[in-house]
């Protein structure tokens, strides 16, 4: 095990965590998960596992959740019916599937594992097997439960959810800092500086560009991953904005989230955002028709257009920009499909369902595959019965808020669906486990985490803050 500057610095931050409690722990712990190239320490023994400093990071946060009263609260986030119940079984199943099925399948079907060669790491088909990463897999799952409990412990009052949606907002705007950060070093050639914060062992794609353009990676190894955290942060603002909280600083950063998802090209940004913003304004539209769409949401659903129809126009009577928009699109979307990378990911996922059949519907196992989409890589690693569980652990995540009858809670409760669904269609596009990442079950938490009663304001509903029967995803 090698510890790394990092592993330093998040222990520090871990201390602080305890001596402040709950407020700084959330704050710390959120800006982590933006590292995401970063690893506190490095495991060699377990074929070189990053320990992130997120995950570092949530064991004090189970410390500090330790105390009264968020233990209680925490534990309640797994009782029947809260989505928590869902995932609890999910995780059962994980582990389940982890430890006897690799064993019981062995040699019955070949799995896309990554394995280490004399040329370094390389992502072979081979036997399936128990390995290092049925272990490494199940155990960051695990932290993923406990860290949806962590959260819906903090939650449950109007502090809490308000701590949580400020400390979003505020990794929205260190996430478009890092982001100019990247692209600064990568124009100057001083791209090193960034050494220490890049030092997982994971491939480092953080110099690669696109039709001319530097691939925007921020704080993550990859644009991919940058647009999957920049689109759930987006998601999260974009919808606070709607519903009149701090519309001031929401409104401007989803725009600059925005243009960072098209700045990023990433072919997850593009086609994530556009499914994302079809639903939530089928979603207005709803409640337009219902009569709840309110002035904010029917000038969304009027400018929307016109403002999409006066760039399209814009674009097409420049040729020069037109011409590099289209070479941009046929590289990022259209011609996608026949990139080496594309054929690569395919065949991940055509083993990967090869590895479902093989094992009769029951998984090879948490940690045995990796897939190109979230919802093949659930059915191969944990089958139908995992699977099962965890759509519904997301399903009743993302309606969760629609039963809030308080303002302010069901603003950050909605928000925090909202993101979820945002993440889960950026992880079916490229997820290659089933690992969503904790912040969407931080986000999760927030959603599925109601108001505690003796804390409800008796006039909020009074003041219009009514149970919607519409989906709240924006």
């Amino acid at each position: 095990m090698t510890f790394e500057v990092m592993g330093v610095l998040t222990l520090a931050a871990g201390i602080l965590c305890l001596l402040y409690g709950r407020a700084t722990a959330i704050g710390l712990f959120l800006f982590s998960t933006l590292l995401g190239s970063s690893a506190a320490t490095i495991l060699t023994a377990l074929g070189s596992a990053n320990v992130q400093p997120a995950h570092l990071l949530l064991g004090f946060l189970l410390l500090v959740c330790s105390r009264p009263p968020y233990a209680v609260r925490a534990l309640q986030g797994l009782a029947f019916p809260s989505p928590g119940f869902w995932f609890l079984l999910t995780g059962i199943y994980g582990v389940f599937s982890a430890v006897f099925l690799p064993r019981l399948f062995e040699g019955a079907s070949y799995v896309f594992a990554i394995s280490r060669t004399a040329f370094g790491k390389a992502i072979l088909m081979t036997p399936l097997t128990p390995g290092s990463g049925n272990i490494t897999q199940t155990v960051y799952f695990l932290g993923n439960v406990a860290c949806f409990c962590i959260f819906y412990g903090f939650t449950q009052d109007r502090s809490g959810k308000r701590i949580v949606a400020d400390a979003l907002v505020l990794c929205g705007i260190i996430n478009i800092g890092f982001a100019v950060l990247d692209y600064v070093t990568f124009a100057t050639g001083t791209a090193s500086l960034l050494g220490f914060m890049r030092n997982a062992s994971y491939n480092m794609l953080d110099a690669t560009e696109m039709a001319g353009m530097k691939r925007i990676v921020g704080s993550f190894t990859e644009a991919s991953a940058f647009a999957g955290a920049t689109l759930a942060l987006f998601a999260f603002s974009f919808n606070l904005w709607l519903n009149r909280y701090r519309s001031r600083l929401t409104g401007p950063l989803s725009l600059l989230l925005l243009i960072a998802l098209v700045l990023s090209t990433s072919t997850t940004a593009y086609v994530g955002s556009a499914i994302y913003l079809a639903i939530v304004y089928g979603a207005n539209v709803a409640r337009l028709i219902a009569g709840r769409a309110g002035a904010r949401r029917a000038a969304f659903l009027g400018l929307g257009p016109i403002v999409l129809a006066v760039l399209v126009l814009g674009v097409a009577h420049t040729q020069q920009a037109s011409a590099y928009l289209a070479g941009l699109l046929d590289q990022i979307v259209f011609n996608k499909g026949v990139s080496e990378s594309a054929l690569e990911r395919g065949n991940w996922n055509s083993q990967a369902m090869v590895n479902f059949f093989d094992s009769y519907g029951l998984g090879i196992g948490v940690g045995s595959t990796r897939a190109s989409s979230f919802a093949i890589a659930a059915l191969a690693s944990i089958g139908v019965p995992g699977t099962a569980a965890y759509l519904c652990f997301i399903a009743s995540t993302i309606v969760a808020p629609w039963r809030e009858a308080d303002v302010e809670a069901f603003a950050v409760r909605s928000a925090a669906g909202s993101a979820c669904l945002a993440m889960v269609t950026a992880a079916c596009i490229a997820g290659t486990t089933i690992d969503l990442g904790l912040v969407f079950y931080v986000l999760a938490a927030v959603a599925a985490a109601p108001l505690a009663e003796e804390l409800r304001d008796p006039t909020a509903a009074a003041a219009g803050a009514k149970p919607s029967p519409l989906p709240a995803l924006a």
